[in-house]
Parts: C-alpha cells; sequence; structure tokens
C-alpha cells in the first residue's frame, strides 16, 4: 500500500508535510523572546546592562561615541546619543514609573527621564508590559558627565527593523506557497468525489449515463466501481420492469380484444355503449403505463430542436381538430431536446389544460441558459396543497377513473418523466387570475436545423 493509493494516508501525509513546514517557518521567523526579565518589560536592556552602557559611553571620547553606538544596536533595543536630556512626558503609567525606579537604582546620581505613551489598544489590552511596543516605544534617557544623554528606546534599531521586516515577508511567502500546494494537493484528492457527485445527480434523469472511470486513490476507485456496479444492477430492474409491463400489456390486449368482440353481442345499447368504453378506457390506462415505464427507462438521446416550430406545428393540428388553443408568436428558440417527448409533453399539457379548462395558450420565455415552453388555462386552478403532487404517478384530483374527468393521472407524470429524461425542469403554478400554469424550462442549445430521428 502506498500513499498515493490510499486516500487516509494521501491526507495524513499532506496535514503532515503542512504542518511540519509551518513549524519550520514559525521557527525561523521567531527569534524574538516571548517576554524578557520582570526588570525589562519592554524589551530592554536590564538596569544593569544599562549602567554599562551608560559607564562605556562616558569613557569613550565624544568622537568615537558613534562606533559604540553602532556595536550596540544590533539587539532588540536600540541606543543613540542627543545632545541632552529630554524632558518628561506628562502621560507616564504606573508601570512607567516602576520601571524608573528600577533603572534610578541602578544609576545612582544621574538625572534619567522614562518616557512612554498608551498604545492605541492600550484601552482595550490595559498598559500592562508587553514583550515590545513597536509603534508606542519606551525610552530611557540618561544623562552623561559632559551633558548629553544615553537614550535606550524599547525599539530594534533600523538595521534590525529591515532584517525582521525581510524574515517577516519571506515566513509570509513561504506560507502562501505552502498554503497553494495544500489547496492543489486536496483539490486533486477531492476531484474524484466531486465527479462521482455530479455523476450521481446525472443518474437520477439519464440511467444510460456512462459509468465512471475507475481511477484515483484505492478508496476513490472500489467507490466507483461500487456507484457503476448499482447504475447496472438499476438498469437492469428497470429494464425488467418494462419488458414485464410490455408482456402484460400484450396480454391484456389480446382479452381486451376478445371482450370487445363480445360486447358487441350485448343487445342492450346502453349496457354495451358502456362496456366498450370502460374497454377503451381500459386500453388507454396500459398504453399510458407502458409509455411512462419506458418514459422513465430512457430512449433516444436529446437533439437541437426549434421549440417554437415544434408546437407551433402541434398547436395547428390542434386547432384544426376544433381545440381552443392559441399560441404567442416567438422567433426561433433552440433547446436539446427528444422531439417526441416534446410532442407528447406539449399535448398532454393541452390535453389537461382543455380537460379542466375552455381554452389553452402556449408561450413562450427565456432566462439565462435555459428556455421555458408555458402552457396556461382559464381554468379553476389546483387547491395550493396540491401543487407540490402533481406530476406524480396516478395522483389526480378527481378519486374516480374516468378518462372523461381526469383520467387515471399518468398525463403529467409523463410530462415530468420525458422533460426530466431531456434535462428539463417541471415547474406547477396557479394563476392569479385563475387557472393553472406549467412551465418546461429546458437547455437552451445553439441555433441550427433539427436532427429529427
Amino acid at each position: 500500500m502506498t500513499i498515493s493509493s490510499n486516500l487516509s494516508l494521501r491526507i495524513t501525509a499532506i496535514l503532515l508535510a503542512g504542518f511540519v513546514a509551518l513549524q519550520l517557518l514559525i521557527v525561523a521567523a521567531t527569534t524574538l523572546p516571548s517576554r524578557g526579565d520582570d526588570q525589562r518589560p519592554y524589551n530592554l536592556p536590564l538596569p544593569a546592562q544599562a549602567r554599562a552602557i551608560v559607564d562605556a559611553l562616558d569613557r569613550v571620547p565624544a568622537a568615537q561615541r558613534g562606533d559604540l553606538v553602532g556595536a550596540l544596536n544590533g539587539g532588540l533595543y536600540s541606543v543613540s546619543v542627543e545632545p541632552r536630556l529630554p524632558g518628561a512626558t506628562p502621560q507616564a503609567t504606573p508601570d512607567l514609573d516602576l520601571l524608573a525606579g528600577y533603572y534610578a537604582r541602578a544609576l545612582p546620581g544621574r538625572r534619567l527621564v522614562v518616557n512612554g505613551r498608551r498604545p492605541l489598544l492600550g484601552r482595550m489590552i490595559g498598559s500592562r508590559p508587553r514583550p515590545a511596543r513597536f509603534f508606542a516605544p519606551v525610552t530611557v534617557a540618561v544623562e552623561l558627565r559632559d551633558g548629553s544623554a544615553a537614550v535606550l528606546t524599547s525599539q530594534p534599531s533600523a538595521s534590525m527593523r529591515r532584517f525582521l521586516r525581510s524574515r517577516s515577508w519571506l515566513g509570509a511567502l513561504s506560507g502562501l506557497i505552502v498554503l497553494s500546494i495544500l489547496a492543489l494537493a486536496v483539490r486533486q484528492t477531492a476531484r474524484p468525489l466531486l465527479r462521482l457527485a455530479r455523476e450521481v445527480r446525472g443518474f437520477g434523469t439519464n440511467l444510460d449515463a456512462p459509468d465512471l472511470p475507475v481511477t484515483g486513490p484505492r478508496e476513490i476507485r472500489e467507490l466507483a466501481q461500487s456507484f457503476n456496479d448499482m447504475k447496472a444492477r438499476i438498469r437492469e430492474l428497470m429494464a425488467e420492469r418494462t419488458r414485464v409491463l410490455a408482456a402484460i400489456a400484450h396480454d391484456m390486449r389480446t382479452y381486451l380484444t376478445r371482450l370487445r368482440l363480445r360486447a358487441e353481442f350485448i343487445d342492450d345499447a346502453r349496457h354495451r355503449d358502456g362496456a366498450v368504453r370502460d374497454l377503451d378506457e381500459m386500453a388507454a390506462l396500459l398504453d399510458d403505463t407502458l409509455f411512462f415505464a419506458q418514459g422513465e427507462a430512457g430512449a433516444a438521446e436529446p437533439v437541437r430542436l426549434d421549440l417554437t416550430a415544434t408546437a407551433a406545428a402541434l398547436v395547428a393540428v390542434r386547432r384544426e381538430l376544433g381545440d381552443a388553443v392559441t399560441i404567442d408568436p416567438a422567433q426561433e428558440l433552440w433547446v436539446r431536446a427528444t422531439p417526441l417527448s416534446v410532442r407528447r409533453i406539449l399535448g398532454n399539457l393541452i390535453d389537461n389544460g382543455l380537460r379542466y379548462g375552455d381554452a389553452v395558450t402556449v408561450r413562450f420565455d427565456t432566462a439565462g441558459d435555459r428556455i421555458a415552453l408555458i402552457v396556461e388555462d382559464d381554468g379553476c386552478g389546483v387547491p395550493p396543497e396540491v401543487l407540490a403532487r402533481l406530476g406524480e404517478p396516478f395522483n389526480r384530483l378527481d378519486a374516480s377513473r374516468n378518462r372523461e374527468t381526469g383520467g387515471a393521472g399518468l398525463g403529467l407524470a409523463i410530462v415530468r418523466a420525458l422533460a426530466g429524461r431531456d434535462g428539463a425542469e417541471v415547474l406547477f403554478a396557479n394563476r392569479a387570475e385563475g387557472g393553472l400554469r406549467v412551465t418546461v424550462r429546458y437547455p437552451a442549445a445553439a441555433s441550427g436545423a433539427v436532427r429529427e430521428p
């Protein structure tokens, strides 16, 4: 078992490598102590060290003090020599008074001034001594024998600040590189999972979708293979169901034909017509059930189709038959769909609208990469609590199974199944002025000639 073939080991190795790299960066960049001695809370030299510095500056001739100051300015504090002792600032705090006492005891007989101001965040974090105050440094000025003053500042010298700044940029850049590598590695590891998620979502509308490639770490390969096996089993079950329904429909049609012939010998015309009508309804129910099963099992692949031309041709035929159907003119709207499915969907929606209303209107709408086929009727609409159940198989408002008042409840279910197979979305809504609005939103396609099967 190698790291590249095991997802758990890959993620563990990536996290471990990132953690080690981060720790190395922290060790390399962190050279400042977290806290100094109690008597040097601002990275200032200890009082004894300050006395040694002052004594050394006193002993060195004024012309050589610059070299000594440069030698001393390599640590966490800076040293300078001013012409005279600076004045005290009125913003002294208790901790600065305490610090002044430490230095006064270490430097008896010398005048000194400790200055400092409250940091910008001092109101929130308080004035408690901090390891470093780069933006609000503390200064300890000690008068020398010649009247000048040695000034100790709790801030690294300019050369040290440049050094720390360069190391900070280096650490930040290294951190970004590490994060980029980690992000790329995690993305490469998670890509098969994202592909699997897309395939799972698409499998609900396309049973004939190609199998997932069995690649990647061992866990991903096993998951992809299991998913492919599940798809094959579901396809087999759906095909078996269709074959069973087809066999039942074939046998039932044989018996229905015999019964219809025998019904012709019924002397009572009323009973004869009722029997023939019942047999016709049974045959239509079988046809709808078989068509619904075949539609869910999949059929032809979607092609580029002019939706407006297909709908206009079907509406023209229905108007010739006397149906009250109108269509709003629209420019060419090309979608990805199956021609037979579009005609069956529109036919079912028109039948449904005329069954519950007097007139049906067909129109179109575009939004983004979707083109909507909208069918509206002027009926009484649907109760709001029933809208969510429209499109379910054998679900209808009329509790009877009389095809004159609604059929077996497969019309809208067939619409939803055929639309889903073409990647379309079906929405049901009541019109404000009364009636039902059914919207079928197809994926748009570039214009071009339709390739009818």
